[in-house]
């Protein structure tokens, strides 16, 4: 009987353990993976931090390495030199590599140091079709701002029916109160509507 007890709890313990072990390794495998992705988006546009995908994978830095101070660290000191003028600020570059170096060093890939992070691939033909995209939507949102600036002059300038008859209502309280300068303007109309 003993035995039979010794070996339902052995069982159990053991079931429990390996659950245990397999739920902790699921969730580090998960965070893992997490920070890699965001270690892969910010790698594969460190050429361009200012794309859409890289900056929201630099939104998600603090949530994702919560636990990894020197990348917090890293990730803060971006952001204060983020907040400068970027144009007038040659560090933030540095600051954005630095940040890349430190995720490595989180995610233990140890191979992957300043170096190898600061060179990347930007080819000239995507650099010019970066920057004639650019462009066209320039000119799209020029061309908007002026159809709706010509939209609006031509509705508050009046159209010739519109004027004649304006012109009409101003000069007919006049020509109520003097019968003979309604008939000078009746023949002065036919006159010019029979040319």
């Amino acid at each position: 009987m003993e035995s039979i007890i010794l070996v339902i709890t052995t069982a159990l313990i053991s079931g429990l353990l390996a659950t245990l072990v397999t739920i902790w390794w699921q969730k580090r495998n998960a965070t893992y993976k997490s920070k890699m992705k965001i270690f892969e988006t910010l790698m594969s546009y460190r050429y361009m931090i200012v794309a859409e995908e890289s900056v929201h994978a630099l939104n998600s830095v603090d949530v994702v390495f919560y636990k990894d101070t020197s990348v917090r660290k890293a990730y803060s000191d971006f952001l204060n030199e983020a907040d400068k003028k970027p144009e007038l600020n040659p560090n933030i570059a540095d600051k954005h590599l630095k940040l890349l170096e430190e995720m490595g060093k989180a995610l233990k890939l140890k191979d992957i140091h300043w170096d190898d992070i600061k060179h990347s691939y930007y080819p000239n033909g995507l650099r010019e079709k970066t920057q004639e995209e650019a462009l066209l939507r320039k000119v799209q949102i020029q061309n908007a701002i002026n159809v709706n600036e010509a939209q609006k002059q031509q509705q508050n300038t009046p159209t010739q029916d519109q004027f004649n008859q304006q012109l009409a209502l101003q000069l007919l309280p006049e020509l109520i109160k003097n019968p003979d300068g309604l008939k000078a303007l009746m023949e002065f109309g036919e006159r010019f509507g029979k040319k």
